[in-house]
């Protein structure tokens, strides 16, 4: 195998480790230890393949997209049903996915294209997520950690906000920028190099 094909090999692998949750009991020692190395997969993937030469790719971008939004679905409603979760909760979290989903809405619209961006507000809500499923495999669902949940529902309409204002900007679908700041820059290439 070439090094340049790793981060895919490593994507496909949180593929496989995330659908494997689906058939373990949930919470079980088993699921938190396939938990944990898939959201290390998922940290790992994109920055080798920004270090690789050449394995930065169109499809590696799509398949770690594609894995993301399984993980969120499996965790949503694999694993969260089993924590002792405030009951109103389980409303935010079905709102807050669905409004994350809404948010390919801006870019069907200008690009005739769905796609989910990598910024670094969706890099720190996913390490929000993986860091508040660990909580709870610690401490159990007392207080705090469903206090952490309403922080995190908050947090996905805030950076979802963000990533739909940011779609509705780009003059062509980037799924790489990095926030706000970088959509001048980005915009300035795309123009400077298509004329």
């Amino acid at each position: 195998m070439k090094l340049k094909h790793l981060p895919n090999v490593i994507t496909i692998s949180r593929f496989i480790l995330v659908i494997t949750l689906i058939f373990i009991p949930p919470l079980s020692p088993a699921s938190i230890i396939i938990f944990i190395f898939a959201g290390l997969s998922d940290m790992i993937d994109g920055a080798l393949a920004r270090r690789i030469k050449d394995a930065h790719s169109e499809l590696g971008a799509e398949l770690d997209s594609m894995a993301d939004m399984l993980m969120v679905i499996v965790t949503v409603f694999f694993l969260m049903p089993a924590m002792d979760l405030w009951p109103w909760l389980w409303y935010g979290i079905l709102v807050a996915l669905g409004f994350k989903l809404m948010s390919a809405i801006p870019g069907i619209i200008k690009h005739r294209k769905v796609f989910f961006l990598h910024t670094i507000s969706n890099k720190i809500l996913a390490m929000i997520l993986f860091i508040g499923a660990i909580l709870y495999f610690i401490f159990g669902g007392h207080t705090g950690v469903n206090a952490y949940i309403v922080f995190l529902l908050v947090a996905v309409f805030i950076i979802t906000l963000e990533e739909m204002i940011i779609i509705s900007m780009l003059d062509y679908p980037n799924k790489d920028i990095k926030g706000f700041w970088h959509v001048k820059r980005v915009n300035e290439e795309y123009r400077r190099n298509n004329g």
